[in-house]
């Protein structure tokens, strides 16, 4: 890998590797992952659009920010046609947003076909934070590994998902 930044040894390496080589995610620079960098909206689904194939999309966005041509638009255009993703309000994606833990499982869930979970969270004491929205999606995700709490105790769901916690979440659903 041409990343600088990620080394063997640290804990994201394998992450970072796994999806640098299947060209699901690149690097900020030709150098540089920023594996500790957060991770936005428009990142996520040009990701999951990636690994969809790229397919061809008809229309335009009805989100008025995502210009026509920006590098996630036709990701985005895919994403909500197949309700992978929904907008922040009816009429905005906030695609430089940093995207949440808990709307990366979300979306991931989603792509995934939306699969039932009745696992409790009730071993993470923030499992009240859990959204409404995500809360299916997110046992979904620790029951199957795909996310890991940000302690033993703790799941985080409204912190901001870094790049190498992108990329792990990434490989581990891939690899279900």
């Amino acid at each position: 890998m041409p990343f600088t930044d990620v080394s063997r040894g640290q804990w994201f390496y394998d992450a970072v590797s796994f999806v640098y080589w299947r060209d699901l995610m690149d690097g900020v620079t030709s150098t540089q992952f920023a594996p500790d960098a957060t991770t936005t909206r428009a990142m996520v689904v040009q990701i999951l659009y990636r690994m969809a194939g790229s397919p061809t999309v008809r229309g335009s966005s009805p989100f008025y920010d995502v210009s026509n041509g920006a590098w996630y638009a036709d990701a985005v255009i895919w994403a909500e046609a197949n309700d992978i993703v929904n907008g922040m309000t009816t009429t905005t994606f906030a695609p430089n947003t940093a995207v949440t833990r808990e709307q990366l499982v979300t979306m991931l869930w989603r792509y995934a076909g939306e699969p039932a979970s009745d696992y409790s969270l009730s071993a993470f004491t923030d499992a009240d934070s859990v959204s409404d929205y995500a809360a299916t999606a997110m046992a979904w995700a620790v029951e199957h590994g795909i996310i890991t709490g940000v302690t033993d105790t703790t799941l985080v769901p409204q912190g901001t998902a870094t790049r190498a916690q992108c990329a792990a979440m990434l490989m581990r659903f891939a690899e279900l």
